[in-house]
């Protein structure tokens, strides 16, 4: 679930970067990209264990730059939630994994209070949701028979898309900061070019599926782009937040997973949300227009 270019933001980074570290970052994008497809392609099931890999990194990242450690009892409550919210949502018994959801948040919030550390109760939570909300969000549209493949791939590419276009317009193009006090080197250049270049893949998607409208589905894009990028500068402003450049060092050439996979967590969420329009086939709420 990895975009396999640089985003935008780390653009002058990557300038001045010796090779082999640039090397290291292709090596390590291609092959996290091949793994996530390989995932995604071989069964529904196959994706589910990837998301849940995925969320036990990303919550022991949470933990690590939020706690200094990404093993204590809030990360076993994190990963425990988020495994059995992803399952539930994949044999469709959305009541149980609401009710799972809910009494984590619960827990965490009235664990915080209690002990008078309401700034760390607020990021136990902010972490939850951030890692279980994007999770369920692709195993929900994943689940359906008919397009789930398709609407993953959509989700995917568009992210790729964003991050590659916003790092080529950015590169290429420069000029005024879009948000300098959150992230200092992104660009009103990459921000448009990167949002308006992924309605082409809905245009695309359309045509292939040739059910669907290529107006629609371009808009449907242009909104998923838009998100990809609220995304980054979410991340950006965690991280700022905390007082620290990458989420942590797991991916050579890249730092966190958080940080390769941020414009994705935000766009999963986003996707389903308009995929609620057809909650029985949610893959096709999001792409049959």
């Amino acid at each position: 679930m990895t975009s396999p270019s640089p985003s935008e933001d780390n653009s002058s980074q990557s300038q001045r970067k010796p090779l082999p570290e640039l090397r290291r970052r292709i090596g390590s994008a291609v092959f996290l990209a091949a793994l996530t497809l390989g995932a995604l392609v071989l069964s529904p099931w196959t994706f589910l264990v990837l998301v849940i890999a995925s969320a036990m990194v990303l919550t022991w990242e949470w933990g690590s730059a939020t706690r200094a450690t990404g093993g204590d009892a809030t990360s076993i409550i994190h990963i425990a939630c988020a495994t059995a919210v992803v399952i539930f949502v994949a044999v469709h018994k959305y009541e149980y994994a609401a009710i799972i959801f809910a009494a984590a948040m619960v827990t965490l919030l009235v664990s915080g209070y209690q002990k008078k550390t309401p700034k760390k109760a607020k990021l136990d939570a902010g972490g939850l949701a951030y890692v279980v909300l994007p999770a369920a969000a692709l195993i929900w549209l994943r689940s359906d028979p008919n397009h789930g493949l398709t609407a993953i791939l959509f989700v995917l590419v568009v992210s790729w898309t964003t991050d590659t276009a916003s790092y080529v317009g950015g590169r290429t193009f420069g000029g005024p900061k879009f948000a300098p006090t959150i992230s200092p080197k992104k660009t009103w250049s990459g921000f448009v070019i990167g949002t308006a270049t992924p309605m082409l893949v809905g245009v695309l998607f359309a045509y292939y599926l040739g059910n669907s409208s290529p107006v629609a589905l371009a808009l449907v894009a242009l909104v998923l782009a838009f998100a990809c990028q609220m995304g980054d500068l979410l991340e950006s402003a965690v991280k700022r937040s905390l007082g620290i450049k990458d989420m942590s060092q797991l991916i050579p050439g890249h730092g966190g997973f958080f940080d390769r996979i941020d414009s994705l967590l935000m766009a999963a969420v986003v996707a389903a949300l308009i995929a609620l329009r057809n909650p029985e086939f949610p893959a096709a709420g999001l792409l049959i227009w």
